[in-house]
C-alpha cells in the first residue's frame, strides 16, 4: 500500500483553494445539528468510539474548555458557538472526505490509491482519496485538526454571518484567499507533522506557506474580543481570592511553557494584590489565545521565544490582556483592541521566526 508523503498530502489540501470544487463537495441543503449530533457524526466518519466525545477533556480539545460546560453529563454551549461548530463539522467533513456528502466527482484530477495510511512502505504522490486512514481512531489528531479550524472561523465569522447556515459560511471563508492560504497552511502543519515532522518546515517554505504573508492571513482583521474575551467574562460571575487567582494562572503558563520546553519562571503575573475580574478574565482569555494561536504554524516563533526565555510566553499574555482589558473598561474599541493585539502577535511571529543576525 503506498505510504502519503508531504507532497502528496498537499496536493490533497489544495482543494481547500478551489472554492467552486470545495462548494460542490458540500451539502446542497443542511440543517444544524445539535453538538451531541455533530459530536456522534465525527465520531462515525474517523472510526471513534461516540464514548469518547463525552469526554469533557476531548470536548474542551475541539472548542476550547472557555465555550462550553456539561450539564447532565452533556455540554452546553452558546447558540453562536453551536453554529460555528456545525460550520467547522461540515468543513471537516468534506476535508477528510471529499465524497461524503454525495455531490459531484473527486476533488482530484488522475490516478488516487486507496489508502492514506502512513505506515513504511512505496510512496506516492499521487493524493489520496480521503483522509480516513489517516485520522481514524486518532482522537487527538481529529480534535487538533478540528479546533484549528474551529478557531478560524469564529475568529472570522461575525454573529449576523452564522445566521446564513454552515455551507454558506464555509464557502464564504474558503472563497477567500486569504481564508483558504490559512485554512491550507494550518491543515498541512497539523498532518504533515505526522507524516514528515523533519522535512515539514522547509517544504511549508517551499510552498509559501510558511512566512510574513500567511501570519498577515491568520492574524489581521480577526475578533479576538468576541473569540476570547466574551467568553471568559462569561464563564463566571465572581472569581476567586487574588492568591488564587495568581496560582491558577501560573499553574496553567507553567503547564504551557513544558509544552514547547520552556521552564517554569517566576514572573508576577498580576500587577496588583487586588485584582478586578475584567483583568482575571482578560489574562486567561489571552492564554487562551495562545493555546489556539499553538495549533497553527505560529507556534515556530513560540519556540524560539520560550527558548530565548522562558518569560515570554508570560509578557505576551500580559500585552494581550492589557488590551482586553482596556476594551472592557471602555479605553479602547473593540476594533483598536482586535488590532493591537493582531500586532503584537505579527510582531511576535516577525521577530521569533527570522533568523538570528549576527549583531
Amino acid at each position: 500500500m503506498a505510504a502519503m508523503t508531504l507532497k502528496s498530502l498537499h496536493s490533497y489540501l489544495k482543494l481547500l483553494e478551489n472554492a467552486a470544487e470545495l462548494k460542490r463537495k458540500m451539502p446542497a441543503h443542511s440543517s444544524q445539528r445539535t453538538m451531541k449530533e455533530g459530536l456522534d457524526e465525527i465520531g462515525r466518519l474517523v472510526s471513534i468510539d461516540k464514548a469518547a466525545f463525552k469526554d469533557p477533556q476531548n470536548i474542551a480539545a475541539l472548542v476550547g474548555a472557555q465555550r462550553f460546560v456539561m450539564i447532565w453529563r452533556e455540554p452546553s454551549i452558546s447558540d453562536h458557538v453551536a453554529r460555528v461548530f456545525d460550520s467547522t463539522k461540515v468543513l471537516l467533513t468534506v476535508l477528510i472526505d471529499p465524497g461524503h456528502f454525495g455531490n459531484a466527482t473527486s476533488a482530484q484530477t488522475g490516478p488516487t490509491y486507496g489508502s492514506a495510511h502512513h505506515q513504511p512502505g512505496p510512496v506516492s504522490e499521487t493524493p489520496p482519496d480521503n483522509l480516513i486512514p489517516l485520522l481514524s481512531r486518532n482522537t487527538g489528531l481529529t480534535c487538533r485538526l478540528f479546533r484549528a479550524l474551529f478557531e478560524h472561523m469564529l475568529g472570522f465569522a461575525s454573529q449576523g454571518d452564522t445566521q446564513q447556515g454552515a455551507a454558506m459560511l464555509v464557502a464564504e471563508l474558503a472563497g477567500s484567499r486569504e481564508h483558504s492560504r490559512s485554512f491550507l497552511s494550518t491543515a498541512l502543519f497539523i498532518l504533515g507533522a505526522e507524516l514528515d515532522r523533519d522535512h515539514l518546515m522547509s517544504f511549508m517554505i517551499e510552498q509559501e506557506l510558511f512566512g510574513i504573508p500567511i501570519f498577515e492571513h491568520m492574524l489581521q482583521k480577526r475578533d479576538y474580543c468576541d473569540a476570547f474575551y466574551a467568553f471568559r467574562r462569561l464563564e463566571r460571575a465572581f472569581i476567586g481570592p487574588p492568591v488564587e487567582e495568581e496560582l491558577r494562572l501560573r499553574n496553567r503558563m507553567d503547564r504551557f511553557n513544558a509544552q514547547f520546553g520552556g521552564k517554569s519562571c517566576d514572573v508576577k503575573i498580576f500587577e496588583a494584590d487586588e485584582q478586578d475580574k475584567a483583568r482575571v478574565d482578560a489574562h486567561f482569555a489571552a492564554a487562551d489565545l495562545l493555546d489556539a494561536l499553538t495549533l497553527t504554524p505560529w507556534c515556530l516563533s513560540l519556540n524560539n521565544a520560550l527558548s530565548a526565555a522562558s518569560s515570554n510566553s508570560i509578557r505576551s499574555v500580559k500585552t494581550i490582556a492589557r488590551h482586553f482589558e482596556r476594551f472592557a473598561d471602555g479605553e479602547e474599541t473593540k476594533q483598536q483592541a482586535n488590532q493591537e493585539i493582531a500586532d503584537h502577535l505579527l510582531g511576535f511571529a516577525r521577530q521569533f521566526s527570522a533568523d538570528s543576525k549576527p549583531v
